[in-house]
């Protein structure tokens, strides 16, 4: 009796240890535009979060049609607005894919856990000439 007690406990922590590190090391993945590209004609993610700044996401090289943009110095007093994807694959974007790299580790920290960092950014998206928007709203 005591010896299947220990192995169900045995059991358990092992259990609460190996989710303890898949979340302290949790990771975005990394794509590029071309993925991005695929993964939005074929409505597979949740959310496109550009995290550049109002005039970049407006400005000449456009932002990709239905993106929510929050500029990456406010992702942390504004992440509440995007907890309903916490579930869902969200395409991070950027300029060349600094700061998306830097939002991405944030919200993985934060538990989510679909997150794809767009690695060239809007560069890499322009250079593919696939279609961008260039004002906020119609």
């Amino acid at each position: 009796m005591l010896r299947r007690n220990w192995l169900k406990i045995k059991l358990v922590l092992s259990t609460l240890i190996a989710l303890f590190y898949a979340t302290a090391y949790a990771q975005f993945i990394n794509i590029s535009v071309q993925q991005a590209k695929k993964m939005i004609d074929a409505k597979d993610y949740g959310l496109i979060l550009d995290v550049r700044t109002k005039e970049e996401f407006v400005g000449d090289l456009g932002h990709i049609e239905g993106a929510v943009l929050i500029p990456v110095q406010e992702l942390n007093g504004r992440v509440a607005e995007i907890e309903k994807y916490k579930d869902k694959k969200v395409l991070v974007v950027c300029h060349s894919g600094v700061r998306s790299r830097k939002a991405s580790d944030f919200l993985t920290q934060k538990g989510f856990g679909n997150i794809y960092n767009v690695v060239d950014g809007m560069l890499g998206w322009n250079s593919q000439k696939y279609p961008v928007r260039t004002k906020e709203k119609d």
